[in-house]
Formats: C-alpha cells, sequence, structure tokens
C-alpha cells in the first residue's frame, strides 16, 4: 500500500528526486511503496512474459516491465504512474531510443496485479487513472479471486474467472490467455 507523503512535487522534481526509487507522483502528490511480494512478482512476470513473447513474435509492439515510469496527465492533474506491466503498439513508438527518463508515451495496455494490501477502491482508482489519461484497455489481474477484469474506454468492464480465456484484441490481435494460466 501506498503512503502519501505531504510535499507537492512537479514531473520534473519528482524525476530528479526519485527516478529509480519505489514512488508514484498522484497528481503531484508522491506516494511512496514498498516492494512488491514473491506472488505479486511472480504473476506480474508471467503476464509481462507472455505480452513480451507474443508482442515481439507478431511484430505488435514493445512491453514494459513493472516499474516502468508513465507519465499522465489528465483534467485533475499530472502524475507517474508505474503498472506492473505495459504494452505500446509499434505504431506509437518512437523513432529511435527511449530515453532514461520516465515514459511521455501513452501505454496502449496496462496491466495491474492487485496486492493483499490493495483496496477495491484504490484498485478503481488506479484505472480511472489510466483510462482518463488514455490508456485504451487495463488488465486487473486479482491472485486472491483467482480472476481477471478487462476495462476499456467507454465500456463496461469483463469479468473473468478461472476457466475464461482473455483475449488481447483490439491492442494484442490473436492474443489469448486461459485466465486459471495465470495463477499456475
Amino acid at each position: 500500500m501506498a503512503s502519501a507523503a505531504t510535499q507537492r512535487m512537479t514531473i520534473e522534481e519528482f524525476e530528479r528526486c526519485y527516478l529509480g526509487k519505489r514512488a508514484e507522483l498522484w497528481r503531484g502528490e508522491v506516494r511512496e511503496y514498498i516492494p512488491a511480494g514473491a506472488k505479486h512478482g511472480k504473476l506480474s512476470l508471467s503476464i509481462g512474459a507472455a505480452i513480451h513473447t507474443f508482442a515481439k513474435q507478431h511484430q505488435l509492439g514493445t512491453a514494459f516491465a513493472a516499474e516502468t515510469g508513465f507519465i499522465v496527465r489528465t483534467p485533475y492533474g499530472e502524475s507517474v504512474l508505474a503498472p506492473d506491466a505495459a504494452f505500446i503498439r509499434r505504431e506509437h513508438l518512437p523513432q529511435g531510443e527511449f530515453p532514461p527518463e520516465f515514459c511521455p508515451l501513452i501505454p496502449d495496455l496496462v496491466v495491474e496485479v492487485v496486492s493483499p494490501s490493495d483496496s477495491y477502491a484504490e484498485m478503481r482508482q488506479k484505472v480511472d487513472e489510466r483510462l482518463a489519461g488514455g490508456v485504451l484497455v487495463v488488465w486487473v489481474v486479482d491472485p486472491q479471486r483467482r480472476a481477471v477484469e478487462v476495462w476499456q474506454q467507454g465500456e463496461a468492464p469483463q469479468k473473468l474467472g478461472e476457466q475464461d480465456i482473455f483475449s488481447g484484441d483490439p491492442i494484442l490481435p490473436g492474443f489469448q490467455l486461459l485466465v486459471g494460466a495465470l495463477f499456475e
């Protein structure tokens, strides 16, 4: 669970002080957090690796690991958020290399793995912020419920259980994964 600091910062100040540290900037407010547990880390890597492998095989774009800071701008403020995995389609990628700073590009897909300390309200707030910032699809993976929720801009969430298959369409066309396979 993130603990909020009282200091407010711009993205530039946050980058100077926190780049490489375990913190996010939430609408100008610094939120530090502790490292994830083993179960969370294993699950984040599993889904991130599946996205990476599929995207690379089909030349669809680039996957990003947990802790990558993405700049999110909404009418409510500017944030730097670090999802558990993310993906940007090839047509949205810059020419050349990525900068060492926080990523200014909006991911097409974001994955959030629910931690035991996350409340539903906190997770929903993260989903809403990402969608408001331009992310097209958010996958919320809940290891305790062994379920996945798929959130897309302008649509009701799709709730999937262990026996369901979720699809990467329209972001990762052809990508399919059995929900239960994530938790093995």
